[in-house]
C-alpha cells in the first residue's frame, strides 16, 4: 500500500511537471495578469507616466505535498522626455493634476519610449526555472484619443530538473522510478525574443503578442523542447465609470498554440471610490477565482484565490496569489489605469 501511494504521488508529480514544461517561458500566466501587463505583452511597457514596481507570489496547494509556486519582480516605466519638457514649460498650469492629465493628450507628450524588465521563478517539485527579460516599447498617437504602441522583449530562461529527491520503496526494482531517471535530468539555457502591439485609449485596450516566437537553445539536453510551438495571445480590457463612486472593469485574454485548442479567460472587477475593489475570474474547464484589492496612487495590494474545476480538481488543487505594487517618480500622484 505504501509503495502504491508513493507510485501514485510520482504519477501526480509527472502531471505537474508536464504542465510546467508546457508553460515554459510563460511564468507570467497569473490570474491577476492585468496588474502587470508589460509582462504579458511588451507593448504595454511605458504606458503610464510613472514607473511601476511590482512583485507577485503564486502558491499552489494540493493533497500530495508537491511544491508548486511562481514568483516575479518587475520594474516598468516611460522615459518620457517630451512629458518632462512639458512639465517645465507648463509649471503653473500643471499644479493641478487634472489639468496635467489633459496636457498629456497633446501628441508631442503621447510619443514616448517605455523600458523595463522582469525576473521570474517557477518550481514544480523537481522542476525549476528562472527567467529574466528586458522590454522596450514605443508609443505614438493614432487619433485624438487613441494611441498605438509596439514592443519587443528579449529574455533568458534557465530550466532545471532533478528526480534524485523522489523517493520510492525499492529504487532498483521500481520500473516507474527507473523510467523517470532514464528520461533524463539536467539543465538547459535558452534565449527568447517576442513582440507585441497594443491599441489603447484612457478607457480600453486591445493587445496582441507572442510567446516563444524565437527560442534559441544555448546548451542542455533534449529534456525541454522549447521549439514545440509559438503561442499567440490577445488581451482586451475596458474601464466603465458607473457613477462618481463606482467603476467597472471587464477583461478577456485568449491564447492559441498550434496543436492545441484556443484557451480564454475572463475577469470582472468592481471598484469603489477608487480605493477598493472586488471581482471574479473564470477560465472554462480549468478554474474559478475570487479577486480583491486595495489601491491608491502610491501602493496597491491585490489577492486572488483560485479553485480548479477541471481535471485537476481530483487532486484538490487550489492557489493563493498575492501581487504588491508601488508607483515611483509620480510627483503629480497620477493613478494607475483600472483595467
Amino acid at each position: 500500500m505504501r509503495h502504491l501511494i508513493k507510485l501514485y504521488r510520482g504519477l501526480v508529480v509527472m502531471v505537474f511537471i508536464f504542465y510546467a514544461t508546457q508553460l515554459v517561458a510563460q511564468e507570467d500566466d497569473y490570474t491577476q495578469y492585468y496588474l502587470n501587463l508589460p509582462a504579458v505583452n511588451p507593448a504595454f511597457t511605458g504606458m503610464d507616466d510613472f514607473f511601476g514596481l511590482n512583485t507577485g507570489v503564486r502558491e499552489g496547494w494540493n493533497n500530495f505535498g508537491i511544491k508548486n509556486d511562481n514568483s516575479f519582480f518587475s520594474f516598468f516605466g516611460a522615459l518620457n522626455n517630451g512629458s518632462r519638457s512639458g512639465r517645465r514649460n507648463n509649471a503653473l498650469r500643471t499644479s493641478d493634476p487634472t489639468i496635467f492629465e489633459s496636457i498629456q493628450h497633446e501628441n508631442k507628450y503621447r510619443r514616448r519610449h517605455g523600458v523595463g524588465g522582469i525576473v521570474t521563478s517557477r518550481r514544480v517539485d523537481p522542476y525549476k526555472s528562472f527567467g529574466s527579460f528586458l522590454n522596450y516599447a514605443y508609443h505614438l498617437p493614432l487619433a485624438p484619443r487613441l494611441s498605438i504602441s509596439f514592443g519587443t522583449r528579449i529574455g533568458y530562461v534557465n530550466q532545471r530538473i532533478d528526480f534524485s529527491g523522489l523517493q520510492v520503496r525499492d529504487d532498483v526494482n521500481d520500473l516507474f522510478y527507473q523510467s523517470l531517471l532514464a528520461a533524463g535530468q539536467g539543465s538547459q539555457n535558452t534565449v527568447l525574443v517576442d513582440f507585441g502591439m497594443v491599441v489603447y485609449s484612457k478607457k480600453f485596450f486591445l493587445g496582441l503578442s507572442s510567446d516563444n516566437l524565437v527560442a534559441h537553445r544555448m546548451d542542455g539536453d533534449q529534456l525541454f523542447n522549447l521549439n514545440a510551438g509559438v503561442r499567440y495571445r490577445a488581451q482586451v480590457g475596458a474601464f466603465f465609470p458607473l457613477n462618481p463612486e463606482w467603476m467597472l472593469s471587464p477583461g478577456i485574454t485568449a491564447n492559441y498554440r498550434e496543436g492545441f485548442d484556443v484557451r480564454w479567460a475572463a475577469n470582472l472587477r468592481l471598484k469603489y471610490k477608487d480605493l477598493i475593489y472586488v471581482g471574479s475570474a473564470f477560465e472554462p474547464d480549468l478554474k474559478g477565482s475570487l479577486l480583491v484589492g486595495l489601491t491608491t496612487h502610491l501602493v496597491s495590494i491585490n489577492y486572488a484565490y483560485d479553485m480548479y474545476t477541471g481535471g485537476l480538481n481530483n487532486f484538490d488543487v487550489y492557489t493563493h496569489e498575492l501581487v504588491l505594487g508601488l508607483t515611483l517618480f509620480n510627483p503629480y500622484k497620477l493613478k494607475p489605469r483600472f483595467w
